[in-house]
């Protein structure tokens, strides 16, 4: 609620300044404040679910990397089985080969231990001689290309028995990368999912804010419109006097003088003209736009409207009268008391809302009024 009269000349679009101070909406500044995280919000829902199409992009190549390797899988298994089944086809063969083998064998040795010499020292003649020495030639040979054959075969199943399955290996431990990656993809993917849902939650908090915010700020603006009504219909004459009414600043010796109201003027269009100055900063002993204390800011908001009031807060306290029912909007609310008199002065502007000049450091600022000493009422 503090921030809520500020918020609306923001809210309105009105900028009003004066000797170079520009008006300060703290609720606007809230309000921007909650656009900004909101928007960052945002940016980071849109961060994370660009990342969240990067990886389903790099989780589609995995997963066409799976199904091609698959299909690789099965076509080796193919090869392993039609591999498998020409091995055992040349097995058979080869069993077949030796069981002639061992046959004829058997055949040359039938009689006893005879060799291959036997055969060539048992011959009648030369021609003999010639014909078996060409056939035990002949036979050797075939020994020997049965051997080989079957050493070559054996081989051969052993090489490729052990490339089909070392490929099959291979593709194997593959497919289990790709799978594992595959996983991890997805479960990075489940993350960046937690991770929007929380920065949706985040958006949307500040997206309630700021509509809030804004209900705030549309409320106050119809009030501050009133204000503005209030303060435009204040008869010409009252602006007029004006230059006539205004306090010679610089004279602190000046008795105060008897509150005389203007007609048509109302507290709210006095706490409408200061509060122009929200933002202008505090100064000790100012009574300008260039920089206010606290009973110089009370002091030239009234004088604007032709009603003089004393210098200091130790003064103003005895001007109007006091209030003993519920507050109106410009009456004077005073601080700090002490032995002199209050030391601190501010307007009350309504909504338990009171506009002051506070400190060395701050600026003029509409707050929430604390406990005050005494409320005096300038207009009746």
């Amino acid at each position: 609620m503090h921030k809520k009269l500020l918020a609306a000349f923001v809210a309105l679009g009105i900028t009003l300044s004066f000797s170079g101070n520009a008006f300060a909406s703290p609720l606007q500044d809230q309000y921007n404040s909650s656009l900004q995280q909101y928007q960052n919000a945002m940016k980071n829902v849109q961060a994370l679910e660009s990342q969240i199409e990067i990886m389903d992009g790099e989780i589609g190549k995995v997963n066409d990397t799976i199904t091609a390797t698959d299909k690789k899988i099965s076509q080796t298994k193919s090869s392993i089985a039609a591999t498998q089944r020409k091995l055992d086809e040349a097995k058979v063969q080869m069993d077949n080969e030796e069981k002639i083998y061992g046959q004829r064998i058997r055949a040359m040795y039938m009689n006893g231990n005879v060799q291959y010499l036997s055969v060539v020292l048992n011959c009648n003649n030369f021609s003999d001689f010639v014909s078996n020495i060409e056939l035990v030639q002949k036979l050797m040979q075939y020994d020997k290309n049965i051997i080989q054959n079957f050493d070559s075969q054996k081989q051969h199943i052993e090489d490729v028995s052990k490339d089909l399955a070392k490929k099959n290996n291979d593709l194997v431990y593959l497919q289990n990368q790709n799978k594992n990656k595959l996983q991890d993809l997805n479960d990075k993917k489940a993350k960046q999912n937690n991770l929007i849902v929380e920065a949706k939650a985040e958006e949307a908090k500040h997206s309630s804010e700021m509509k809030s915010i804004q209900a705030a700020i549309d409320a106050e603006t119809k009030k501050l419109q009133a204000i503005k009504i209030a303060a435009a219909v204040t008869p010409a004459k009252v602006i007029q006097n004006t230059a006539n009414n205004t306090i010679n600043n610089n004279n602190n010796n000046n008795k105060p003088s008897p509150i005389s109201t203007p007609s048509g003027v109302s507290g709210m269009a006095v706490v409408a003209f200061a509060s122009q100055y929200v933002g202008v900063p505090y100064l000790w002993g100012g009574t300008t736009p260039n920089g206010f204390d606290c009973s110089g800011l009370v002091q030239y908001a009234y004088a604007r409207f032709g009603i003089s009031l004393p210098r200091t807060s130790q003064e103003q306290v005895g001007s109007g009268v006091p209030v003993t029912g519920n507050l109106q909007p410009g009456d004077l609310l005073f601080f700090e008391p002490s032995s002199s008199g209050p030391q601190h002065v501010g307007m009350y502007v309504g909504d338990n809302m009171f506009i002051e000049a506070p400190h060395t450091g701050a600026n003029v600022r509409i707050v929430p009024i604390r406990p005050y000493c005494a409320a005096r009422r300038i207009i009746r």
